[in-house]
């Protein structure tokens, strides 16, 4: 186009905002739109993509871009050239669509007549009969998309459009694009979750120019220079800043909001749609240190009991430092490597072992007395035993027959909605608080990777068996145990059950 980027910055921020809380001003470009703008309209450029965070004004800018090619002298019109807004749906057009016929309203005023103006349930366009420009606004319909002839296309919100539909758009599109000369595409919108979705390739090399505003894998997403990253308006927009800190405090109090929270409002190109995961992976390293703190010394002990041969689990969680660890245990028959074949992990159990953080005892039992001597041994004497309820009888035994330090709580808790849901609901809540450090462990890794949950109609979320969808190899037990003892730590410690005694021993109100 014969335009510069430069006569098109200055068109834009000549136009004057009618919505909002800067209605009546100026439209002042912030940076990254500036940015966009050279890039996007430099002369050897015919495709462009640019992803960012929802709510930035990707939505202005395009209602400007769409503005400077039907305007009275903007830098954009050309005879009989037409601009097409391609949104992901019409509805989601509309939106657009006001912004454009408000920028153009004090045009629309002084040369009415000069102007075909379509605004209605099914069209949504604007042209001027003299020189023959126009600006469309369309949903994502591939039928109604063939036979345009566009000289600049602007697709919207690719990443949401339907997915049988993108592949026949996106055809129709590119080939309207040959049928004129210096035609271009700009396509804007949040991230993918697929790294083969279309607009995924344009943003990593398909384009001829792209820019991405994301936050990446391990940013701490409740971190505010996360937030900038994805959201590059944020600092000159209060309402944005005001919206993504309730989202993050939704996020935070509700472990379920947190892959919306990440793929709408840190565009990191994840679904936004929740898999029934008890945590994600990157909040669960977010919390990972290579020396954590100490957990001994009235720490709180979470036991997982493994029926037959199944794997059985120990955590120790204080919640005066924050510390967790946590070990496990499986009998030798069979062997850890037969067992890593069987489940899939390959030598996952052996590389385990060789770290100190799965223990082999008993035959074809786990040995809990073995498993109980080893709490004492790592860890010291605890403040309170949580179990499961189930198997409080046959716990009990062990301590006794173990002659585990007497003193210390039994505490049960029922693996239902009640008690279960609690349970994790406190835990996640405790991890996004930054009340738990834990160790670098490929046991809590893989369990973690393992850990589903399941909830009922009231939204109640336990941590699933195998019956429920979950515990697909059995590997989550060390979850298990780490949610007994961290949702009892935390539960005590913001009651204020939990308080500091000499040489920092702790009492536990049960």
């Amino acid at each position: 186009m014969p335009a510069t980027h430069t006569e098109l910055i200055r068109y834009i921020e000549g136009l004057t905002l009618a919505q909002g809380r800067f209605k009546g001003q100026p439209f002042k470009l912030h940076p990254w739109e500036r940015r966009f703008l050279r890039g996007g309209f430099a002369p050897d450029v015919v495709t462009a993509a640019l992803s960012l965070a929802r709510a930035n004004g990707k939505s202005v800018l395009v209602a400007g871009i769409g503005a400077a090619c039907v305007d009275i002298g903007a830098p954009l019109v050309e005879q009989n050239a037409e601009c097409v807004i391609v949104a992901s749906t019409f509805a989601q057009g509309k939106i657009i669509f006001k912004h454009l016929h408000d920028f153009v309203q004090p045009t629309l005023d002084k040369h009415g007549r000069r102007f075909r103006v379509s605004n209605s349930l099914n069209t949504a366009s604007i042209e001027d009969r003299d020189t023959g420009a126009s600006v469309r606004v369309m949903g994502n319909k591939p039928k109604s998309l063939h036979g345009l002839q566009p000289r600049l296309i602007i697709s919207g919100e690719i990443a949401q459009w339907e997915l049988g539909l993108i592949d026949a758009s996106l055809s129709a599109l590119e080939t309207s694009m040959g049928k004129i000369p210096d035609a271009r595409m700009l396509t804007l919108g949040t991230r993918a979750s697929s790294p083969e979705h279309p607009f995924e390739r344009m943003l990593n090399g398909g384009a001829d120019y792209s820019q991405i505003h994301a936050a990446q894998p391990d940013d701490d997403i409740f971190k505010v220079r996360t937030w900038h990253k994805a959201n590059p308006s944020m600092r000159y927009m209060p309402d944005l800043r005001l919206a993504i800190e309730r989202d993050a405090s939704k996020a935070r109090d509700d472990a379920s909001m947190i892959p919306r929270f990440e793929s709408l409002r840190l565009n990191k190109g994840v679904s936004d749609v929740v898999e029934a995961l008890l945590i994600s992976a990157g909040a669960w390293r977010s919390i990972e240190a290579a020396q954590p703190p100490d957990v001994k010394s009235n720490y709180i002990l979470g036991i997982d009991l493994g029926q037959n041969a199944a794997m059985s689990a120990a955590a120790a969680y204080n919640p005066l430092t924050k510390g967790l660890d946590c070990f496990a245990v499986f009998p030798a028959n069979p062997s850890l490597a037969e067992r890593g074949l069987r489940d899939g992990v390959g030598g996952l159990y052996t590389d385990m072992a060789n770290r100190g953080e799965l223990l082999v005892a008993g035959d074809r039992v786990s040995d809990v007395g073995r498993l109980l001597a080893e709490c004492v041994r790592r860890w010291g004497r605890p403040a309170a035993v949580v179990c499961d309820r189930w198997r409080e009888a046959e716990l009990r035994q062990e301590l006794t027959a173990a002659q585990f330090p007497s003193g210390a709580a039994v505490i049960t808790r029922g693996q239902g909605f009640k008690d279960g849901g609690e349970d994790v609901r406190d835990f996640r809540r405790a991890v996004l608080d930054g009340m738990v450090v834990s160790p670098v462990s490929l046991l809590l890794r893989s369990a973690i990777a393992e850990a589903r949950v399941t909830s009922d109609a009231a939204g109640n979320s336990k941590l699933a068996k195998k019956s429920d969808g979950g515990r697909r190899h059995g590997r989550d037990d060390a979850v298990a145990a780490s949610i007994l003892a961290i949702a009892h730590g935390y539960r005590a410690f913001k009651s204020g059950a939990l308080r500091k005694r000499k040489k920092r021993r702790i009492r536990i109100i049960g």
